[in-house]
């Protein structure tokens, strides 16, 4: 209690806030109308709101000249008892205004009632002082109160967002339904139609906690202005990337992710046009990812398409279709019989050329040819695997 209110004894207290409560009451109309053509005119975000979020923040407004009513007429003014403000609004309340725009909308409620303290409480100065004090202590806990509930929203927005992110995740490599995946990346907050890719590593072994690394994934993604989905699966953590255009998902770009990952090699999945079909990014991802057991890489990072044969022999025939089209559809039937003399029978081009009864030049072409059509070249050793493998699988329809 300041020095005014020590001139008053307990009972002229209650007596004289029960006048005055009774006055602000009787004025609240009015200095409701008075906030509000305060924010019409001096706040920026007020006047960029809807019409339907204007009208929730007069009933806010009005809340609040009411509540300050309620608890500066009570018998014990009781600090805790202000928070009632918000007890209905959070859900609304977060969604409409940050934490700092609801400082400045208790703060212009308050100016207004501090502005009419003298029409409110009279002459009487220890009125006014009584009156200036006690709202100087209720705009104290209307803030801290906002700042409670926004704490609040924000926890359990975190973690229906967390939750939200894994049934999409879930969902992806599950390949639901396209209709499934955009609904729930829509109710996420991620851009539909932008271009997506994956990256699939082993589980971050550091003394981090899993969820530290989790966050600064998405932090990281933030800072560039990229979607993102990760989560935990088995021994593997799979991150979804989503930018405005496919040059912001260049491994530069990316470089950045990987500092999150364990040890051992990361998987990048290919490039896909929209979350929607993001499952075609995310398969071949994570069956690259499980064939890196059958190889040595020495890269930190590869390609889905690096380890296409080791795929096939993980049981992933769906890997070499792309190939298999390609080999039957772009290639003529004698370079076809080329590339397949050379990888069966004959593995030298002079004896392929014998095989063949065709010039060495012409083998020469001709493998140069599958090369430049399927970009696997048969000189290569891993490359003459997967082509190899590409023809067996083929010749079963």
């Amino acid at each position: 209690m300041t020095e005014s209110s020590l001139y008053l004894s307990a009972e002229r207290l209650d007596a004289e806030r029960s006048v005055l409560a009774r006055r602000v009451h009787r004025m609240t109309g009015a200095l409701t109308s008075s906030a509000m053509s305060r924010m019409e005119d001096s706040v920026p975000w007020f006047q960029a709101l809807s019409a339907n979020e204007r009208a929730s923040v007069g009933s806010i407004v009005e809340a609040g000249v009411n509540s300050f009513v309620d608890w500066f007429g009570s018998e014990r003014i009781n600090t805790s008892d202000v928070g009632g403000l918000f007890a209905n609004a959070p859900r609304e309340l977060a969604r409409a205004l940050t934490l700092q725009q609801t400082v400045e909308l208790v703060r212009t409620i308050m100016s207004v009632v501090e502005e009419s303290v003298a029409e409110i409480a009279g002459d009487n100065r220890i009125r006014q002082a009584y009156l200036r004090e006690s709202l100087l202590r209720y705009s104290r806990e209307i803030a801290f109160a906002a700042a409670e509930v926004f704490a609040s929203a924000a926890e359990s927005r975190g973690a229906w967002d967390a939750r939200l992110q894994d049934l999409m995740l879930d969902a992806i490599v599950s390949a639901e339904p396209e209709h499934t995946i955009e609904s729930r990346a829509s109710a996420a907050g991620w851009h539909i139609d932008q271009p997506v890719t994956t990256l699939v590593g082993p589980v971050p072994q550091s003394r981090m906690p899993v969820e530290t690394h989790i966050e600064q994934i998405r932090r990281t993604a933030r800072n560039q202005n990229l979607d993102v989905l990760v989560g935990i699966q088995s021994n593997q953590m799979i991150i979804v990337l989503g930018a405005s255009a496919e040059k912001y998902l260049s491994t530069t770009k990316i470089k950045p992710f990987l500092t999150h990952f364990g040890p051992g090699t990361i998987i990048n999945g290919p490039i896909v046009a929209n979350i929607r079909i993001a499952n075609a990014s995310v398969q071949p991802a994570l069956s690259a990812y499980r064939a890196t057991a059958l190889v040595k890489p020495t890269d930190r990072v590869l390609s889905h398409d690096e380890l296409i044969s080791a795929r096939v022999l993980t049981g992933d025939r769906e890997a070499l279709q792309p190939l298999i089209t390609k080999l039957n559809n772009e290639l003529r039937e004698d370079v076809r019989e080329t590339l397949a003399t050379y990888l069966e029978q004959a593995p030298t081009i002079e004896g392929c050329a014998r095989q063949l009864f065709v010039h060495v030049n012409t083998v020469r072409y001709r493998l140069k040819r599958v090369g430049e059509v399927t970009g696997f070249d048969p000189l290569s050793p891993q490359d003459a695997l997967t082509l190899r493998l590409a023809l067996m699988l083929g010749r079963l329809g």
